[in-house]
């Protein structure tokens, strides 16, 4: 370990319902027995969720570390692809049910988005709500997995059923989140933040922008440091008694997701979502909400923390149904999220003819 690196740190990060616990820093997993420990009242049983091929060295340390906190601890291997299901739920809660572990045992899981927010799904109701310790591996994990689930699909339908409560306890690895600089997963994580700027306050925004240097320098503490700026951000308007400013945190989501069938496999996660910003800050200036300075503002941060342009040949009607098939598969009305302001992200209605516009020019921009 260099001399540089800091000892376990800890924040408080608010989410629904209350807040998390979020120890970080370096080397932290060998330092976890004692969050593990402190979860539950008395150590008992624990089921220990991890990702299938997970890595020899970690597992071992996160055994170890389960062990030293005075747990049994029974194993449960979930393939990240097919985490975000509810067969995958039902799967992990008969595992638990058969190794008889209650409500006041703890559930630890070791992973990705998809393989936390599965965990975070069953243990929200397992016996009325079982401590949950989530270790992501990566800093996308932290953000839409450990303190915001993703949902989980249904029958073929994506995106039905989700945990209102993520993790009340957090592990955060500097080892494993900032494993790779050039990662996706980081690129993702830095649209994430730059969403939740858009999401809670012009302030926010504009300290992001102040810090994008600093972020993009490839120092692993800059980075961290901005992840839990951006958890907070998230977290307080995940927490509003607002449902409009609530719903904001999916700021780009649609657009994103109506793409992901429409461009190849290729395109990366954090490029279709950057897409989606951009795309519903342009109908925002044309309905006369967003400031075109505002909107060239978003253009230039999410262009400074590495967010790529999608280059592709998309049908402009096929993308407004794919945008109304997503849309109509949550809700009963066509609404797209839209930045009315900086750190102001709120619901409108589009006209279909607004819509095909706008998707034309879209589609017009990006073609190979």
């Amino acid at each position: 370990m260099s001399a540089s690196r800091v000892s376990l740190s800890r924040q408080w990060v608010p989410v629904a319902g209350g807040s998390c616990d979020v120890r970080l820093g370096y080397d932290a997993l060998s330092e976890g027995s004692s969050l593990f420990k402190a979860s539950v009242g008395k150590p008992r049983a624990c089921m220990a969720v991890i990702p299938t091929g997970l890595d020899e060295d970690v597992c071992v340390l996160f055994s170890r570390q389960l062990a030293d906190a005075g747990y049994s601890v029974s194993w449960h291997e979930v393939r990240e692809a097919d985490a975000r299901t509810l067969d995958e739920a039902v799967r992990l809660a008969n595992h638990m049910a058969a190794e008889h572990i209650t409500g006041d045992d703890l559930c630890c899981a070791l992973g990705g988005q998809g393989l936390l927010s599965l965990a975070s799904y069953v243990c929200d109701g397992w016996c009325g709500g079982t401590s949950f310790v989530a270790v992501p591996t990566d800093a996308v994990a932290f953000l839409q997995g450990a303190l915001c689930p993703v949902p989980l699909d249904v029958a073929g339908s994506p995106r039905m059923l989700c945990a209102r409560n993520g993790a009340r306890r957090v592990l955060l690895d500097y080892d494993l989140v900032c494993a790779d600089r050039d990662d996706e997963a980081m690129c993702h994580a830095r649209v994430l933040m730059v969403g939740a700027a858009m999401c809670s306050s012009e302030r926010a925004f504009s300290e992001l922008w102040d810090n994008v240097d600093t972020l993009m320098n490839g120092d692993d503490e800059a980075f961290v440091d901005e992840l839990i700026t951006a958890a907070k951000s998230r977290g307080k308007v995940l927490s509003s008694t607002a449902a409009a400013i609530r719903q904001s945190i999916d700021y780009g989501q649609l657009f994103a997701h109506a793409l992901t069938d429409l461009v190849p496999a290729s395109a990366s996660r954090s490029t279709l979502l950057a897409e989606g910003m951009r795309f519903a800050a342009r109908i925002s200036v044309a309905e006369g909400k967003l400031s075109i300075d505002d909107m060239l503002a978003q253009d230039e941060i999410l262009e400074a923390v590495g967010a790529g342009m999608l280059a592709c040949d998309v049908n402009p009607r096929a993308l407004c149904d794919a945008l109304k098939q997503e849309r109509f598969l949550h809700t009963n009305r066509f609404m797209l999220l839209a930045p009315l302001a900086l750190g102001r992200v709120r619901l409108l209605t589009i006209e279909d003819a607004v819509l095909l516009e706008h998707a034309t020019a879209w589609c017009d921009a990006h073609r190979v």
